[in-house]
């Protein structure tokens, strides 16, 4: 079943609960592990002057979400393998949890928050997903056990599959090195 209601991306600094504008975001959605992994489901947005990116619908009416902030610390534990189901962040709103700060807000229904350290932290190596080339895969189950990580957040455990397949060089159009796989595109910085 499709779904059309809008799924707000709020960011927020983790010491004093500010929104925090003109910042880079990764979107990463899939239906399970494997997807998340290779990132099929892959998006870049800006937040705009409020601190808010809209989810877009394809990644929307998947069932879970990761997001990463460009030269940001995630103010979550373990944000690599922690996913935010979709549906209950469309249904009761959802935060990730907050390392950093005191700040809290409350959720709403179609809204997710993300606490990240504020205008004055230093990039973390964990800032944003960089994945090593996609391995090949077979074709798997649309659904996986879930389990709930502490502080609640919800997740999916599938095995890693086997076997690299060998990726594209290329250049973007900014000039960037980036390896080109069917449906993923990985940057270098």
């Amino acid at each position: 079943m499709v779904r059309n209601e809008p799924i707000v991306i709020r960011i927020l600094g983790g010491k004093d609960g500010q929104p925090l504008a003109r910042l880079h975001l990764t979107l990463i959605a899939g239906y399970d592990r494997r997807d998340m992994n290779e990132q099929l489901f892959r998006e870049e947005v800006l937040t705009d002057a409020h601190g808010q990116a809209r989810l877009s619908n394809q990644l929307a009416n998947l069932p879970w979400l990761q997001v990463w902030v460009e030269k940001k610390t995630l103010c979550q534990e373990n944000p690599r393998i922690t996913r935010f189901s979709v549906e209950l962040i469309r249904r009761d709103g959802l935060s990730t949890p907050n390392h950093c700060g005191m700040a809290t807000v409350e959720d709403k229904p179609g809204v997710f928050t993300v606490f990240v350290k504020g205008k004055g932290a230093a990039p973390a190596a964990h800032a944003i997903a960089t994945p090593t080339p996609a391995p090949a895969v077979a074709p798997v189950s649309k659904s996986a056990p879930a389990s709930v990580q502490p502080g609640g957040s919800p997740t999916v455990s599938m095995p890693c599959p086997a076997g690299p397949k060998k990726p594209r060089r290329a250049r973007n159009a900014c000039g960037r090195e980036i390896f080109a796989l069917p449906g993923l595109a990985l940057y270098l910085h």
